[in-house]
């Protein structure tokens, strides 16, 4: 088998696009040389920060996912703008969401794709440690709770489904790996 795209791309146009998303069209001969469409949802680069204290404990933001029509519990998360630096995306929508500010940053990892069945979305996660707070700042579009709770608990709520947000999930587990390897 070989790992080469065996999709043929004959032509893409652009359906819809708003500041947060665009989906287009394009005109395809799947690898069975049938044609049809493939519709992609592209996206900006998504960032999410497990902002561990000293006590082991991990900043987590609530809010409804309109989509999913759910209230969710999740690691601060964000877009990152037009060319800017993942990191300092997630270390802008940390302060915004929960008003940290942390000295120490790592990533969690390489790149994750949250649904790439039909989305081009890609995500990157960091480690802060190191953490001061202060005012947070969410955007109009934001209505936001902000709880700090043991990292164990955040594992159990993980480990029950509770929490069911992709980038949290990624991100808890391999933080509990590093906790388990390094005794961090």
């Amino acid at each position: 088998m070989s790992l080469e795209n065996p999709w043929r791309c004959l032509g893409s146009k652009e359906i819809y696009s708003n500041p947060w998303i665009k989906v287009r069209e394009d005109q395809v001969v799947s690898p069975g040389g049938k044609p049809g469409i493939y519709g992609v949802v592209e996206s900006r680069i998504a960032t999410g920060v497990v902002a561990l204290t000293s006590a082991r404990e991990i900043y987590l933001v609530g809010q409804y996912r309109y989509p999913v029509e759910e209230y969710s519990w999740e690691i601060p998360e964000g877009g990152a703008e037009e060319r800017e630096d993942p990191m300092e995306a997630a270390k802008r929508e940390l302060r915004e969401e929960t008003g940290v500010v942390a000295k120490e940053w790592s990533r969690l990892g390489g790149e994750v794709h949250l649904s790439n069945c039909f989305s081009a979305e890609r995500g990157y996660l960091y480690l802060a440690q190191g953490l001061e707070r202060g005012p947070a700042q969410p955007e109009h579009t934001e209505e936001l709770r902000v709880k700090v709770v043991p990292f164990a608990e955040c594992l159990a709520m993980v480990e029950k489904g509770e929490i069911k947000d992709s980038l949290t999930i990624i991100a808890v587990l391999r933080v509990a790996r590093m906790i388990d390897a390094l005794a961090l």
